[in-house]
């Protein structure tokens, strides 16, 4: 049986997981839920369904050389107005995609992590 082509979830590493929450909380519609793991946090969706994970470690090198996780959304500006408002920075604005698959933009966390998002929303 082959594994289904969706995520379960993924987890983020973070050298500081109390400002990780607060950058996750204020950009993504998640909310913080308890695991038995201390240096863990999930993050689940309105409904509780686990979205990412946050793991403290003491070093955490920037993970966008592997796996870049897109998220979508429909107002590419007003979600990276939220990324720099919570404290990450903006590295590419609005982009066509082309072939019809819409527009895509990114930014990176405070520590560093890279956050694409695609929207198929015309500006």
């Amino acid at each position: 049986m082959k594994v289904k082509a969706s995520i379960g979830w993924y987890e983020i590493r973070v050298t500081d997981l109390e400002a990780a929450q607060a950058f996750y909380t204020a950009v993504f519609d998640v909310r913080t839920a308890p695991w038995e793991q201390e240096q863990f946090t999930m993050l689940v969706d309105p409904q509780g369904a686990p979205m990412f994970a946050l793991e403290q470690v003491t070093t955490a090198p920037p993970g966008d050389a592997y796996l870049r996780p897109t998220w979508d959304t429909d107002d590419l500006e007003s979600t990276l107005a939220l990324v720099q408002s919570a404290g990450g920075t903006v590295t590419q604005v609005r982009t066509e995609i082309g072939g019809g698959f819409g527009w895509w933009a990114a930014g990176r966390d405070p520590f560093g992590n890279y956050l694409c998002f695609s929207s198929s929303v015309a500006p």
